[in-house]
């Protein structure tokens, strides 16, 4: 009867210590997506900030661009215009 009462004790027990395992190992797990999860968001921001410059540079060197062309029409419409009242 007491090695049956021992191994009993030694049975719950195993099932104890392999009952908490799976809770830490669950508990590791879900810190480690959130960890990841953290990483891939922080990673995705980075990269939408360097695009908004990028974007922000290119939408500066087009406003000169347009300038350029707006100027350039401008002034070709000036020499047609004189170009008929001489």
């Amino acid at each position: 009867m007491k090695n049956k009462k021992l191994i009993l004790g030694i049975a719950a027990g195993a099932a104890l210590l392999a009952g908490a395992a799976v809770v830490i190992a669950r508990k590791r797990a879900k810190r480690n997506h959130q960890l990841d999860i953290e990483n891939a968001k922080a990673h995705f921001r980075g990269k939408l900030n360097e695009l908004q410059r990028k974007a922000q540079k290119e939408f500066k060197d087009t406003g000169s661009d347009v300038k350029e062309v707006v100027n350039a029409a401008k002034d070709r419409a000036n020499e047609w215009v004189n170009s008929v009242n001489s």
